[in-house]
């Protein structure tokens, strides 16, 4: 059996403590654990009251550089490579850490 029981709503002040975490680069699920909130529920407020508000990047960092990546794009579009294996044998001859062509792709 499903219940609707509407949201708590949140107090202004912890409105206020999520913006002034987010605008010092804490990560959603940060404030949620410092503040005793759902992720879900930093990411409403957000959303709602900051809508241009950019999350920092997190994540794994990108093994190739976007310098990398418009090369091996330059070696397809010219024809001097055909597929990503002959775009990683190149690509792996200039980058100091040799990626697989999985990554390529």
């Amino acid at each position: 059996m499903l219940f609707n029981s509407p949201m708590r709503s949140i107090p202004s002040a912890q409105k206020e403590n999520i913006i002034a975490l987010a605008n010092n680069g804490q990560s959603t699920r940060k404030i949620a654990s410092s503040l005793g909130v759902s992720q879900p529920t930093v990411v409403r407020v957000l959303q709602n009251l900051l809508p241009n508000h950019q999350s920092p990047y997190s994540g794994r960092p990108s093994k190739l550089s976007a310098t990398f990546e418009r090369a091996i794009i330059t070696q397809i579009t010219t024809g001097k490579v055909a597929n990503a294996v002959q775009a990683t044998k190149h690509i792996n001859s200039i980058i100091p850490n040799p990626v697989s062509s999985q990554t390529v792709c």
